[in-house]
């Protein structure tokens, strides 16, 4: 290894660059008026930081450990002009997968081909054209293969904008999965970073763009405490070079948390992340903290393919969040107008036969229903451009607003009305109380942990306690006050699985299931929160223990035979409601079906999602039918599914008429008949991830765009409205 390294850093033409810093990984120094640097090697690498107006195709440089004892390295600059305001693009796990098809059960084979992010880059010229550069923060490839990194350089290499690659956990995976606890409580897999750096470079570097500082560091390695603190060393010099008045962002795979956060020279503008595959955008303490979904699949919070634009206008952070065009999922091209889908409130024009009205939410909707109470529906909506949400009463008869009250976090959950109290969850993890008549705040019980909880649970009630949370954080609640009755977090570590499962109520038991942890369902009591079920244990490695029963969605009661029933990954579960004890499992294909079963006389009729509907008997739960459905969706909505699919939410039982109407993707409701047989279809026209409500003889829904619609879906022959064969 040498003693010194000495460079240079220059223009094209040979000029000196003065002032630009250069580090070995830990210490960071700036070249002097001769544009020189000196440095200890305390790492593989020597990288500079770009400054500000210039780029570079080399900006780092590995270090022969053979050299002589004194190196010399040389950086050349090229100008590269940074007007504001200036427009980068956030990414993030596009998990490159080099399988062979044949051993992979996602859609076209693999996760996803590097050949989708290359066509992705080559065409960012007409699809965000003031994009000036892109970030990818993390699980940049699926298993951490050398195959996979080379198939990840093969795909940037020649894009028409710069690409800044950040190291997630999936890259460090390569000597295998095996799941452990960290230092912080999280269940996360163990990691060797080594390939990476030999195949893409530097784990923790800086850069800068139109006089904004972006700084990329390592998470996992820094969670596994790995170099944790040679990384927060060489954060402090970083940003003491930089200057105390230079603003930056910083760039990981994971939200950063507390023992990230903590320990910040200075606060961020923003963060920018991945891993959760997720859509969450919070401010806490004055930043902006920006968590996006996959780009090629969709996301554990059922979101749509997405992409994030980000533009800097040299005082604060705005985003256009994007989804992703059908041609880069290989999918079909559809007519919907989607581009802000799940994203932002807009209008996509639904067909007019069947609407009796339509009211515009201030933000879009997604897989959360409504609520009908008392002549009222309320609504809550997400804004993925900012830290925002809404939640809004409406008459039912008329669609007319009532009120309207602004959350601070998206609500991407129902809203619930407990006497005169209005109670919301936001997906930072905060609850609060409204008042039911005019929306103005009663009260708020703020997040434990804004930085950990992601909230997509809807809240719970039965005798004046409210019951939300997931299973790191699980809260009862007093509806009147806000004030916290109990609280469970010692049922599982935390880790990064949303998780979609809202508590159900039994009298004084409390049932709900997660996944990944605990790997069997809970029951605890309303008024202590004290187990009922035994809580299994965590073994040795905390996701193998989670594979045994991962609950994905909320449970449903069976009065008939006092069962529960519960909907799993890859099928459904019935449990005896007084012990808990596995009454049967009944499979089936694909996975990520958050939809709770459907109680009806003839059986259970559970959602397939990607697939269809199918029956299931009740007391075996051998299948009776099974109603494939098809048709043009514009996106996926199902889990680690590329491949866009009309069937998301659950159908609505009408005992009444004895059928059942299932809304879809494709903005088409079906009815079909309790043997599965189709009986019609109405054309919405609005692509439908939320379930039906049944309301004064006809039906509400909100549709992806915040639209939220009473609709006239009349019985027999007048339900082929709008049908096509």
């Amino acid at each position: 290894m040498p003693k010194l390294i000495h460079g240079l850093v220059t223009d094209g033409a040979g000029a000196p660059h003065p002032g630009v810093a250069v580090t070995n990984g830990r210490d960071v120094i700036t070249t002097d008026d001769g544009g020189a640097f000196s440095l200890e090697p305390a790492g593989p690498f020597i990288a500079l930081t770009r400054p500000t107006g210039w780029t570079t195709d080399r900006w780092f440089a590995r270090i022969d450990a053979g050299a002589a004892e004194d190196t010399a390295i040389t950086f050349v600059l090229e100008p590269d002009e940074q007007p504001l305001p200036y427009q980068f693009m956030h990414i993030t796990d596009t998990h490159i997968d080099a399988k062979r098809e044949s051993e992979w059960s996602f859609d076209y084979g693999r996760l996803t081909q590097a050949s989708q992010l290359r066509e992705f880059l080559q065409d960012l010229p007409q699809l965000s054209p003031a994009s000036r550069s892109v970030v990818i923060t993390g699980d940049l490839v699926d298993h951490g293969s050398a195959e996979e990194f080379a198939e990840l350089m093969d795909a940037v290499d020649g894009s028409p904008v710069d690409v800044n690659l950040v190291p997630g956990n999936h890259d460090h995976m390569h000597t295998g999965l095996k799941g452990l606890v960290s230092r912080n409580n999280y269940i996360i897999n163990g990691g060797n970073p080594e390939l990476y750096e030999a195949m893409v470079g530097p784990r923790w570097f800086s850069y800068d763009v139109a006089g904004l500082h972006v700084v990329v560091m390592d998470w996992h390695t820094h969670e596994l405490g790995l170099d944790h603190t040679v990384q927060e060393e060489w954060l402090r010099n970083d940003l003491a070079t930089a200057g105390a008045s230079t603003p930056y962002i910083l760039c990981m795979h994971d939200q950063p948390g507390h023992s990230i956060m903590d320990r910040l020279p200075r606060k961020p503008l923003a963060t920018f992340s991945g891993h959760w595959h997720t859509s969450r955008v919070v401010d806490i303490d004055g930043v902006l903290h920006v968590n996006s979904p996959t780009p090629f699949f969709a996301g554990l919070d059922y979101s749509p393919p997405m992409f994030r634009e980000v533009v800097w206008d040299g005082t604060e952070i705005t985003l256009n969040s994007r989804t992703m065009p059908a041609r880069y999922l290989h999918n079909p091209e559809h007519a919907f107008d989607v581009d802000k889908a799940t994203i932002a409130g807009y209008d996509a024009k639904p067909e007019r036969p069947p609407v009796r009205w339509r009211h515009q939410l201030a933000g879009a909707g997604h897989r959360a229903g409504l609520t009908l109470t008392d002549g009222m529906v309320l609504a809550g909506s997400q804004i993925e451009d900012k830290p925002a949400g809404t939640v809004e009463a409406l008459d039912a008869a008329t669609g007319s607003l009532l009120w309207t009250a602004g959350t601070e976090s998206a609500v991407k959950t129902r809203p619930l009305k407990v006497g005169g109290i209005v109670v919301v969850a936001e997906v930072n993890g905060a609850v609060a109380g409204l008042d039911a008549t005019s929306g103005e705040r009663v009260w708020t019980t703020p997040s434990t942990d804004p930085y950990r909880r992601f909230a997509w649970q809807s809240p719970v009630e039965s005798e004046g306690i409210v019951v939300v949370g997931d299973q790191s954080d699980l809260r009862a609640l007093d509806a009147a006050t806000g004030e916290v009755l109990w609280g469970r977090t010692d049922l599982s570590p935390h880790h990064n699985i949303v998780t979609h499962s809202s508590v159900l109520i039994l009298g004084r038991t409390v049932v709900v299931g997660f996944w990944p942890t605990p790997n069997a369902p809970i029951a605890v009591d309303l008024h202590t929160g004290e187990s009922l079920w035994p809580v299994p244990a965590l073994k040795d490695d905390p996701w193998e223990t989670a594979r045994k029963l991962r609950v994905t969605g909320t449970a449903v009661f069976d009065a008939v035979d006092d069962s529960v029933l519960l909907p799993a990954i890859a099928g459904t579960v019935k449990l005896d409601r007084e012990s808990g004890q596995v009454l049967w499992t009944a499979d089936h294909e694909g996975g990520y079906s958050p939809s709770t079963p459907v109680v009806t006389p003839d059986g259970y009729v559970v959602t397939v999602t990607g697939r269809g509907i199918r029956m299931l008997n009740r007391e075996t739960g051998v299948q009776l039918w099974d109603v494939p459905v098809d048709g043009l969706a514009p996106f996926p909505m199902t889990a680690y599914r590329k491949k866009a699919h009309p069937v998301m939410a659950a159908p609505l039982y009408l005992a009444s008429e004895d059928t059942l109407l299932l809304p879809g993707l494709d903005g088409v409701i079906r009815r079909y008949r309790m043997d599965g047989t189709p009986a019609g279809e109405f054309r919405i026209g609005v692509p439908l991830a939320a379930p039906l409500l049944a309301a004064d003889g006809g039906y509400l829904t909100v549709g992806v765009d915040g639209g939220v619609l009473s609709l006239d879906l009349p019985a027999g022959p007048a339900a082929e409205i709008g049908a096509s064969s």
